[in-house]
């Protein structure tokens, strides 16, 4: 499966602010400059996982955005179904499919899609992050 853009890129940013201590503020002009990736992207990513609890941001001057709860709170699976718009792998109705009565694809793939939930429920961003990926971030 792959992810969109919108996923990966809530992914980056949770990932990098994860890395940072908890105290420092960060803005998205430094996770655009870090990734190499578009301001406008970022942006409504951001607002999303604002709304969704996982990043805090704080107004004003000197202000910026960071982790919202702890990393251990933000389950992978959560973020993967808030930014996908559909995890149907294949879709046989949009262009009505002849063998639909008797193909077992559909039921393979599906399973295999619940698989990879199943696989991604067992894990939070803070399985994600370690020193490496601290020492990365922080150096920038």
């Amino acid at each position: 499966m792959k992810l969109t853009k919108q996923t990966d890129f809530a992914f980056r940013t949770l990932l990098f602010l994860a890395a940072k201590p908890k105290e420092q503020l960060s803005n998205i002009q430094q996770i655009c400059d870090f990734y190499d990736i578009s301001t406008n992207h970022i942006s409504k990513v951001v607002m999303r996982l604002v709304r969704m609890g996982y990043i805090e941001a704080v107004r004003g001057k000197g202000g910026g955005i960071r982790l919202g709860c702890a990393p251990e709170h933000i389950q992978l699976i959560n973020v993967v179904t808030e930014f996908e718009t559909t995890l149907r792998p294949i879709n046989c109705s949009e262009q009505p499919c002849r063998i639909i009565r008797n193909c077992r694809l559909k039921g393979v793939l599906g399973n295999a899609m619940q698989a990879f939930l199943d696989a991604l429920s067992a894990y939070t961003l803070a399985d994600m992050v370690d020193s490496d990926l601290e020492a990365i971030v922080f150096s920038n």
